[in-house]
């Protein structure tokens, strides 16, 4: 059984091209989507930004835990319909709901950042010790 004594967990992710985030990810939002995401720390991925939101293809088919299509600027969600991890660059309304799990610590200067990112690129998710 998982401890859930801390709720947060704090990640860094790791952009190709050298560009690093913090965040922090909450297990009382979804649970058993945290838990899976936990699992499989270190992750590496891809990503892809669409309409301000970079996503980051996960695999692990989850469902919804506590769906809403009402998403803030440095918001980290899960996206059961892209089976993705996404980071919001803006204040929006949702086109599936998204489930949030989340929010980016870092700066908004460095959140507007991600828009540089290729699409396509690698990005390293770990565990921030």
């Amino acid at each position: 059984m998982p401890d859930l004594s801390d709720t947060n967990v704090y990640l860094i992710f790791s952009f190709e091209g050298g560009l690093k985030l913090e965040g922090t990810i909450n297990r009382i939002h979804a649970p058993l989507i945290i838990e899976e995401i936990i699992f499989r720390l270190p992750f590496e991925g891809k990503t892809g930004l669409m309409r301000n939101e970079m996503q980051i293809i996960l695999g692990i088919s989850k469902g919804n835990a506590k769906p809403t299509n009402d998403v803030k600027r440095g918001d980290i969600a899960y996206m059961p319909l892209g089976d993705a991890l996404v980071i919001y660059l803006e204040d929006m309304r949702t086109y599936s709901k998204v489930n949030i799990i989340g929010k980016i610590t870092s700066s908004d200067e460095q959140i507007s950042s991600l828009k540089n990112v290729k699409r396509g690129s690698q990005v390293y998710i770990t565990k921030k010790q």
